[in-house]
């Protein structure tokens, strides 16, 4: 170094001193700078390493969104500078307002951080700021829990009706309420439907993991008007498309409110799409004597135990099969058709 470089940092120092900081204080942020990654850095790299563990693309944007929008103001920090004053500054504004999102939030930053820490980015004694236990649980009101309610049905008596008017309608939104209530499905496996699901040879809809809230391929028996759906959307959109019920996008399926925004057009906005699941159940166990695994089954549930299930490997597609079958006849009106069940009227016992 020459003389005249030392005078420049020895004034550089003394500038320092004047401010009231401390000049070695000063270098060593200046070199940590350079070597720890900031928030955004490890948080991008974490949801890359994990992503491919993840039953779905959606939980990655999600974990993408909250972890660029709500932390703007912690992204450019260097991850081992991140204070319980940062994190407040994320949380609060959505803490009472939106205490999902502000909880899910909190349990991803503390994720973030202790990945930090477990990769060497982090060093010394140190407490995770995100952490609600001994932490943030002395500073924030307990978060509240989401209540949920249920999701508002028509009696299943009703839904013959309700299928013949939902039958006047031609639209696409019309076609796949219509699959949705024969078959029983969420509306996000049906409007998700891809041509390639069909099995037509053998009747059915094999929906693969990675599109089932239970992380397990869902097969489900077509019955006839099942099955009569599928070929008049064939018959009107053709495979050009990838999805059966395709949307207004090109490349992309019907919006998940087509359905609900037609129910309100129908006039029928006490009840829900998700809602018409628990009127097939209702039938299911009032007017059947349909065994309770084999209706959870039909509605794609988990059902008995790890133990059970793991004695019980069949799917019981038969017997799903005659419980489809005997829905679409009820909900297409025939209520006199013959069904490998025993089939009992709302207010009476098994026939003979």
């Amino acid at each position: 170094m020459s003389l005249a470089q030392a005078r420049e940092k020895a004034a550089a120092a003394r500038a320092l001193l004047a401010q009231g900081r401390n000049p070695l204080e000063e270098k060593a942020k200046a070199v940590n700078a350079t070597t720890v990654p900031t928030f955004a850095e490890v948080a991008d790299a974490f949801i890359a390493a994990r992503e491919p563990s993840w039953r779905s693309t959606k939980h990655a944007r999600q974990w993408e969104m909250t972890l660029t929008r709500y932390c703007a103001a912690i992204r450019d920090t260097p991850v081992d500078q991140v204070t319980t004053a940062d994190v407040l500054s994320v949380l609060t504004p959505l803490w009472n307002t939106r205490p999902e999102t502000g909880s899910r939030l909190r349990g991803r930053v503390e994720a973030i951080l202790d990945a930090s820490r477990a990769a060497g980015h982090i060093a010394g004694p140190w407490n995770n700021p995100a952490a609600w236990r001994g932490h943030l649980a002395h500073i924030l009101p307990k978060p509240r829990k989401l209540v949920r309610g249920h999701h508002a049905a028509l009696p299943y008596a009703d839904v013959p009706d309700f299928l013949a008017e939902l039958r006047q309608r031609r639209s696409t939104a019309a076609k796949a309420l219509e699959f949705t209530i024969l078959t029983a499905a969420r509306t996000g496996e049906a409007l998700g439907m891809t041509w390639g699901e069909i099995d037509w040879d053998r009747t059915l809809w094999i929906v693969p993991k990675s599109r089932m809230k239970s992380g397990r391929q869902h097969t489900v028996p077509l019955s006839g008007p099942a099955l009569a759906v599928l070929r008049e959307m064939q018959g009107i959109r053709g495979e050009n498309s990838e999805f059966v019920f395709p949307g207004l996008r090109c490349g992309k399926p019907l919006s998940n409110m087509g359905m609900e925004m037609l129910l309100r057009r129908m006039g029928r906005d006490s009840i829900t799409v998700h809602g018409f699941r628990s009127s097939f159940r209702d039938w299911a166990a009032e007017c059947t004597s349909t065994p309770n695994h084999v209706a959870e089954m039909a509605l794609a549930h988990v059902v008995a135990s790890a133990t059970e299930r793991a004695y019980r490997r069949g799917d019981l597609l038969e017997q799903r099969r005659a419980l489809m079958d005997a829905w679409a006849a009820f909900v297409e009106g025939d209520r006199d058709t013959v069904v490998p069940f025993s089939v009992r009227s709302r207010g009476g016992s098994p026939p003979p």
